[in-house]
């Protein structure tokens, strides 16, 4: 299994990291990672290049939101 592209902002690749660790299929697109849950209902796109500063809370409070994301 090859290994996917690190994220260049250190913050959002922790968040797709902890997704891998949560069995998340995480991919990359040319403009963004897709993230999938385990039980193939919840899909979210995390973008490269965020213009919003507060990005990473709100892409966490979904991931929690959707009930996949515990361990």
């Amino acid at each position: 299994m090859a290994l996917r592209p690190k994220h260049t902002d250190k913050d959002l690749e922790a968040v797709l990291a902890e997704g891998e660790d949560l069995s998340w299929l995480v991919t990359k697109g040319k403009k963004y990672f897709k993230m999938k849950c385990p039980c193939g209902k919840h899909i979210k796109s995390v973008h490269l290049s965020p213009s919003d500063p507060n990005y990473r809370r709100n892409l966490t409070g979904w991931l929690k939101r959707t009930g996949c994301w515990r361990r």
